[in-house]
């Protein structure tokens, strides 16, 4: 359990740790969503929320947005969203961590809830269950209507994964290896350590995430099933940055 008393008012118990590379047009909105998730927040708890963004070798102003919000900016010069995870979760001084995509819009109780279930000594961390996408191609859609059937019945998910600054460091973080879906093969880690010390992975089911589907609109139907495809029947291809083009190599990030 997380003991609230050892914290001075001044001390952060959350670390909001947001990735970021070339997402000055998508960063500021993230960051106004962050600020309404610590005002309702704060309605309850009177601690200090710390924002990190990951300044992941940005060549526009992602820093100098982040900066104009007041967020604390750290700088990974490895292109590769697990690293900048890593280098993010290491600097945070929050007991709590959660990490949150640039372009990635949350609920606004999920802060605390997470901060509650942390709390209470039962969680070794979690996910949010519930996951939408904003403005994608309606098959990228449907297919995470899909994936959210699949975290109910599993149990687990991604969104905004929390857990312990404790746990991401026994942990080692997230894998290096993977260049796209890192935070699933973190979360696997994280319930399979939770299994061992009797602790529940919290699938929180009464805030949600809404991703952006920016990407995705730039893909054809039948390229969007068979990118699925390749990932699913095929899935150490996530360790292949080739392979993973998509989210490393679109020029213009609109």
């Amino acid at each position: 359990m997380i003991k609230s008393n050892k914290h001075s008012q001044s001390d952060p118990v959350i670390s909001v740790i947001i990735p970021a590379y070339n997402e000055e047009k998508f960063l500021g909105a993230t960051l106004e969503n962050v600020e309404e998730a610590i005002r309702e927040y704060h309605k309850k708890h009177a601690y200090p929320v710390e924002v990190i963004v990951v300044n992941n070798n940005s060549t526009d102003r992602t820093e100098e947005v982040a900066r104009e919000y007041g967020a604390r900016v750290v700088f990974e010069g490895k292109n590769q969203i697990a690293a900048s995870r890593n280098a993010g979760g290491r600097a945070a001084q929050g007991k709590i961590l959660a990490f949150l995509d640039a372009d990635d819009h949350m609920s606004s109780n999920l802060l605390t809830i997470v901060h509650e279930m942390m709390m209470s000594g039962k969680f070794i961390g979690g996910g949010v269950a519930k996951i939408f996408r904003d403005n994608a191609h309606p098959l990228a859609v449907l297919l995470e209507s899909y994936n959210n059937m699949a975290r109910r019945v599993l149990g687990m998910s991604t969104g905004l994964i929390y857990t312990t600054k404790e746990t991401f460091s026994r942990l080692g973080g997230f894998d290096e290896r993977y260049y796209a879906a890192e935070e699933g093969a973190f979360v696997v880690s994280m319930k399979r350590l939770g299994k061992k010390e009797g602790k529940k992975f919290g699938n929180i089911k009464e805030g949600h995430v809404t991703k952006s589907g920016r990407k995705f609109k730039e893909l054809s139907s039948p390229a969007l099933v068979l990118m699925w495809l390749k990932f699913v029947f095929l899935p150490w291809k996530l360790r292949d940055r080739r392979a993973c083009s998509f989210w490393y190599d679109i020029e213009d990030r609109k």
